[in-house]
């Protein structure tokens, strides 16, 4: 036996680089930028107008420009070069902005942004100025979508813009591609990296274990410089590799008689007094993957400004996105022993004690219910966006400005999975066999490995099938499933405006007219893969050869060889049935969302002095009227085996209404290179696409007896709500900043929220007399005629609000002996009292969706005379986090910290022969921090309270080398 023992499991992981070493380096750029302030001087500020930057300074240089230029509160990365990015993504560069921050999705990339400590979903993402699409069932733009190649600038706009319109509440993203006629000259760039993960080619005979991005940019001018052409492609063929652990539930079933021996007993009582066993990993798995991401992008712009009195501009974006991933899971229950009717033994048993509770993370195991799975996913997104926008002068001071857009989203995905597990052919029954295993509560490293050498890999003795219900089917002859998830969305936008230009405390006026059509459709299908009988009637559960692939190599999880099947091939080889139609699993979540947005706008732009402070910035009013309509499915069969499509039913619902939304910025020049920026606004964002749907789901009467209390209950029912309004809150920003150089800055800001409506899922009833109840109710049971029904409901909000820092310093500016050395820095402290509540879970209330209280990013750099090196770190606090499956059904997760450092090394030949070529080494995710989520250990525990790690994804080091070359 093996005992150690260790704090409570809350203090287990402290983030190493966290707070102390951002803050510290904050003091520093502070003290800096006193420094610089005394030692600036004409001739410095001579010296440095004349100097032409490239790389990371230009594209740091040119943020800051943008940032200190605008009326509004932004923040904003820009490129390096044509086809660079300081980043390999666009969302790992704004995941480093204040305030922002990047969630790493099931690939290690991050796909995700909240702004100000508000989910994806209530931000606005625009492209070019225009409202994207989306290939989810939310709101929520992946940004994988876009190539970092093809990428200019991108802004954030944390204050409300009244002629911006698509806007998000917390924020807006704004992102944009080259403008021809902003570039001197003709210029081609070809870029070509390598990439290779530190985690190897976990599944072979998926994609290559190299993988690589290639671009290639043009732009010119011709007739005279009034005409400007850009073109880009961009190419990613890009491998994943993803280590898996899940330990869905570590307890104490001791109590309910869990029939297992040689336990060690719990050092504590239980909360009613009574003494227990160690807890035990009741059910855990381990999934290894390869997964081939292929992304070809296209950006196109035609620019033509023939005099200062017309300005028209067309631009394309078209990104087809292929993926395949191929996966084996290792799943074993400790729960089957009851089904299985097994009384395994313990041996060597290991525990560890944390606080109240007694953990056995090690053993041997004489038996042990498991089952292989494997997966096989598909997926294809193809998004195009065009527009159309002409800007010009109508008379004297007044101008006017046309915009036509179009963008559509084709999603289409096809995930096919299969189980079986270790079988006896002979006798006809599953076997069980022995196991060591290893599963800290703490995290980190994972396994159980099989006594036996090949005892999960021969196919000779594995067959087909759910073993012993692990995956909770209840019919005998599941092997698997295909799911078939689709969505299309598409937004036609139309907007008009004219702008005239004034003379005194307002320079200018401008109103116009924006009229928005988006349709979007989600659909869900799901059929069953079902074994055939033989002539006797018994299941056929034999495991065709010509389907058994190279076993997968899981050594990481302690499983050296894991059954590899091909679940596509066992489906077209004939030798199981497919069963199509399970309306009663997808049918309620199916939507079809149409809704219809007309936005007016005013924005008078304020430009005066008062006091002999120069004051600019807008004052803005948007009324947006929203006109919305939904379609969704019931299904009433009640048979799972024999699926009826007559039994559906169509539901349909909707509303309209309008909202008020007036604005204000202001920005105060102070001179000397002081700003003090002030917002007031009230924002919007309109309801997610799934809280719209018109379905619902299909329930059942509870199987209690005649005269017990619950006889006839009916379980819960979920549904969408085609009459939700939007979240709308009243925003209110103070930022003070402070400038020195053309690439260095200071800045302080606070912020507040109240949001004055919150979407909240809440229990209602519903008429379910025309619901039929399944036949197997207990008998003389009557089926009520109302039953509960969870649905989102516009409900009362509350309050998020928060401390951004962020600076900028170039060393140069201290001392000439640091030319080329440089510093980013940002940190946000965020606090909200809005708390949630899951659909399944309503009297659990949990913070607030993607609220991380505490994040911070910090940079070095050094770039001079050709070589650059960079070093980042992003940092960002436990958070809550509401994710999408393949088949969008939604997993709300308790996320621990998390850190990511990022390195590269770059060099750029700046004269002779080579002139034009730059060579490049990134490294990302250089310690290989793995993503962590927790769980509740649960009642059946001391101490219910603790968390315990859940998913444990590894992803790996990436590591990318390659070139640039302009000319």
């Amino acid at each position: 036996m093996q005992c150690s023992t260790s704090p409570r499991l809350q203090r287990s992981y402290p983030p190493v680089f966290r707070v102390k070493p951002v803050a510290a380096a904050c003091g520093l750029l502070m003290l800096a930028s006193v420094a610089v302030e005394a030692q600036q001087t004409a001739q410095q500020a001579s010296q440095l107008d004349t100097v032409v930057v490239t790389g990371i300074r230009r594209s740091i240089e040119s943020s800051v420009t943008a940032k200190r230029n605008s009326d509004s509160i932004i923040e904003v990365i820009s490129s390096e070069d044509i086809g660079k990015l300081p980043d390999a993504s666009i969302a790992e560069s704004l995941a480093r902005l204040p305030g922002l921050t990047g969630q790493r999705g099931p690939d290690g990339r991050v796909d995700r942004i909240s702004i100000r400590g508000l989910s994806p979903e209530f931000s606005g993402v625009l492209l070019n100025g225009r409202e994207m699409v989306s290939s989810g069932d939310s709101r929520a733009v992946e940004y994988d979508q876009f190539p970092s190649e093809l990428v200019g600038s991108a802004i954030v706009y944390k204050t409300p813009d009244a002629a911006l319109v698509g806007q998000g509440l917390s924020g807006t993203v704004d992102i944009r591609t080259l403008r021809p006629l902003s570039v001197t000259g003709r210029q081609v760039v070809l870029n070509a990296r390598g990439e290779r993960n530190s985690n190897g080619n976990l599944v072979s005979g998926v994609t290559s274990p190299t993988g690589m991005r290639v671009s290639a940019s043009y732009v010119d001018q011709f007739a005279n410089k009034t005409l400007g052409v850009a073109v880009g492609f961009a190419r990613l063929d890009a491998p994943s590799q993803v280590k898996l652990t899940e330990l869905v539930e570590y307890s104490d079933f001791t109590p309910f008689g869990l029939p297992l021996s040689g336990n060690k007993p719990s050092l504590k009582p239980m909360a009613d007094g009574s003494t227990g066993q160690a807890m035990l990993p009741m059910f855990w798995t381990a999934t290894t993957s390869t997964k081939k991401n292929l992304r070809d992008g296209l950006m196109a712009v035609l620019e033509y400004k023939p005099n200062d009195d017309l300005h028209s501009m067309v631009d394309l974006y078209y990104s087809k996105f292929n993926t395949h991933e191929v996966g084996g899971k290792f799943a074993q229950s400790l729960f089957g022993n009851w089904s299985a009717g097994i009384a395994p033994a313990l041996s060597n048993v290991g525990t560890t004690q944390i606080g109240n509770n007694t953990y056995a993370t090690s053993a041997t195991t004489s038996q042990l219910v498991a089952n292989v799975g494997n997966m096989d996913t598909r997926r294809t997104d193809d998004i195009v966006a065009v527009g159309w926008n002409t800007e010009m002068k109508l008379a004297d001071k007044w101008k006017g400005v046309a915009d036509l857009s179009y963008s559509r989203d084709k999603r289409n995905e096809r995930y096919a999975e299969a189980y079986g597990g270790p079988y006896d052919n002979a006798n006809k029954q599953w076997t069980y066999g022995a196991y060591n295993w290893n599963v800290p509560a703490t995290g980190g490293a994972q396994t159980f490995t099989p006594v036996q050498p090949g005892y999960l890999s021969n196919p000779a003795n594995m067959a087909f099938g759910d073993v012993q219900g692990m995956d909770w089917v209840g019919n005998d002859a599941w092997i698997g499933a295909i799911r078939s998830p689709a969505v299309k969305d598409e937004i036609k936008s139309l907007r008009l405006s004219v702008k005239r230009e004034l003379d005194g405390f307002f320079s200018s006026f401008s109103t116009g007219l924006n009229v928005t059509h988006r349709s979007k459709d989600v659909e869900r299908n799901e059929d069953r893969i079902l074994m055939k009988k033989d002539a006797q009637g018994n299941f056929i559960r034999t495991i065709p050869t010509s389907i058994v692939g190279s076993p997968f190599d899981m050594s990481w999880a302690g499983i050296p060889q894991l059954l590899r099947v091909d679940v596509p091939a066992l489906v077209s080889s004939g030798a199981v049935t497919l069963e199509q139609g399970q309306f009663h699993k997808w049918a309620g979540n199916v939507s079809s969302v149409d809704e219809t947005v007309t936005t007016g706008f005013g924005k008078l732009d304020i430009d005066t002095d008062i006091a002999g402070v120069a004051l600019r910035g807008n004052l803005g009013l948007q009324v947006v009227h929203a006109k919305q309509s939904s379609e969704g499915w019931a299904y009433l069969g009640r048979n799972e085996d024999f699926p009826d499509p007559s039994l559906l039913r169509k539901l349909q619902g909707g509303t309209s209404y309008t909202d008020v939304l007036p604005s204000l910025n202001l920005v105060a020049d102070f001179k000397n290179n002081w700003l003090a920026r002030f917002g007031l606004a009230t924002a919007i964002v309109r309801p997610g696409i799934n809280d719209m749907r018109a379905g619902i789901s299909t329930p059942e009467v509870v199987q209690d007896q005649a005269g017990t209390p619950n006889a006839g209950n009916w379980t819960v029912a979920y549904a969408g709500n085609p009459a939700l309004k939007p979240w709308r809150a009243v925003g209110i920003d103070l930022s003070v900043e402070k400038y020195f150089g053309k690439r260095s800055y200071v800045s302080a800001a606070a912020f507040r929220k109240n949001l004055l409506s919150y979407i909240q899922n809440a229990q209602t009833e519903v008429d379910n007399s025309g619901v039929p109840p399944q036949s197997n109710i207990p008998p003389g049971v009557t089926p009520k005629k109302f039953g509960p029904l969870v649905t989102p409901t516009n409900g009362s909000g509350g309050k998020v609000e928060g401390l951004e820092f962020a600076a900028a310093l170039e060393g140069g500016l201290l001392h000439p002996s640091l030319d080329g050395f440089g510093a980013v820095v940002s940190a946000s402290k965020l606090s909200s009292s809005i708390l949630e509540q899951l659909p399944d879970q309503l009297a659990k209330s949990i913070p607030l969706n993607g609220l991380s209280g505490r994040s911070n990013s910090l940079t070095f750099y050094y770039e001079n005379h050709g070589l650059s090196a960079r070093v980042s770190q992003r940092y960002r606090a436990p958070f809550t986090a509401t994710t999408r499956d393949i088949y969008f059904n939604s997993t709300t997760l308790q996320y621990a910290a998390d850190k990511v450092l990022d390195l590269q090394l770059g060099y750029a030949f700046e004269s002779g022969t080579f002139k034009g070529l730059s060579l490049l080494l990134q490294v990302g995710n250089v310690l290989d921090k793995p993503t962590l989520n927790y769980k509740n250990v649960g009642a059946n525990a001391p101490d219910g309270t603790q968390l315990t790690p859940n998913l444990i994804r590894y992803f790996g080091r990436t590591t990318l080398v390659g070139m640039n070359y302009k000319f």
